[in-house]
């Protein structure tokens, strides 16, 4: 294999790579923010369901709560926080994105391993030929769903944080990387 070659073997292993630790960090994000707005949801509506149980207050310490503490005006408006964080729940559907981008990082890591099996088996330049244009197919068929700008960076930087991979497109001579 020519050094040219095993660089930019290297470089795809460094994007799948990255785009890897993308999906897995933007999997984590929808798993915690459906946690997150599940259980508010679940307080509040609990909260409110209890309301009427709570210990009656004295009518003069009543009528100097806040409006929203009182329970003619916080039954109402909790209640309709709830409706809207059970909304998003069901318009954002984290839970389902969140198992996609899981599904989608363990593809790439799947795809990294075959990679990794390539870099390390003597092949004839035919077969290596033929085993690189597999990787190229099975790579560009991947449905893969965007993440976000920031798990993109976050998996750049895991990646490069291994210190395993050679400049980016630096088997390119004509491209400067800056």
């Amino acid at each position: 294999m020519t050094e040219k070659r095993y660089i930019m073997i290297l470089d795809w292993m460094r994007k799948i790579h990255q785009l890897e630790y993308a999906h897995r960090y933007q999997s984590i994000y929808f798993s915690n923010l459906e946690k997150i707005v599940s259980i508010s949801a679940f307080v509040i509506t609990t909260v409110v369901a209890f309301s009427y149980r709570f210990p009656s207050v004295e009518p003069s310490f009543y009528n100097k709560l806040p409006y929203l503490l009182q329970q003619s005006y916080f039954v109402p408006f909790a209640s309709a926080i709830a409706a809207i964080l059970t909304g998003l729940l069901t318009c954002l559907k984290p839970t389902e994105k969140s198992e996609t981008h899981k599904k989608t990082g363990s593809s790439y890591e799947k795809l990294r391993h075959r990679i990794e099996l390539i870099l390390t088996t003597d092949y004839t330049e035919e077969k290596l030929m033929e085993k690189l244009e597999t990787i190229k197919q099975e790579w560009e068929s991947l449905d893969a769903i965007n993440v976000s700008n920031r798990f993109f960076k976050m998996g750049k930087k895991k990646a490069n944080s291994f210190k395993k991979y050679p400049e980016e497109l630096g088997f390119l001579n004509d491209v400067e990387n800056k």
